[in-house]
């Protein structure tokens, strides 16, 4: 039986950052996910390692993107998701995360609407997995098939809202983005 969720990472030297994301997932109440630690060990950086994440083999339901140096906000990141999932059976569930320097995204200018570009990023979804294998190619590059870009996740999300209308916008805080590092280590 496959897991409800799975959550990939992408690491890329920050060995702090990913023991702190990967201790919050051991303190999840609900460990009904599988965690898939996707790493840059060339040192490509964001935009090359969206490559990898689209390599990546999920066998979850549902697919989230949790980046090494973010954290679940609650112990309950994988229950609420799973409540959701259950109750709506969207495509898609879109929830709320902190980031450091932007606030609450997405925002509540912009919440329940069509997503803007930096105002929502692939930390802000878990997407059933059949829309994430028909999706995640976009998070290769600027959405128009060209190089890949840094931007990558948001031209993924442009994607998903491309590919179904089934969301369910969860109101809640589930993610914490302490820093936007652009790929940097731990270092920069």
């Amino acid at each position: 039986m496959s897991p409800f969720l799975s959550i990939v990472t992408r690491t890329y030297k920050r060995p702090r950052g990913l023991a702190r994301c990967k201790l919050c997932l051991e303190g999840q109440a609900d460990q009904d996910f599988e965690h898939l630690v996707i790493e840059d060990t060339l040192g490509l950086g964001v935009a090359q390692s969206h490559q990898l994440i689209r390599d990546s083999q999920s066998t979850g339901d549902y697919v989230m993107i949790l980046d090494d140096d973010d954290f679940a906000a609650t112990p309950y990141m994988v229950s609420d998701l799973k409540a959701a999932a259950r109750a709506y059976d969207p495509d898609v569930i879109v929830f709320r995360a902190v980031n450091a320097q932007l606030g609450i995204m997405p925002s509540r200018f912009v919440w329940q609407q069509y997503p803007l570009l930096g105002h929502i990023g692939g930390n802000n979804v878990a997407v059933k997995r059949q829309v994430w294998n028909a999706c995640i190619p976009a998070i290769m590059t600027d959405g128009a098939g060209g190089e890949p870009v840094y931007e990558g996740d948001f031209y993924y999300i442009d994607a998903v809202w491309h590919y179904t209308t089934r969301l369910h916008w969860l109101d809640k805080v589930l993610v914490i983005m302490p820093h936007i590092r652009r790929g940097g280590t731990e270092e920069q």
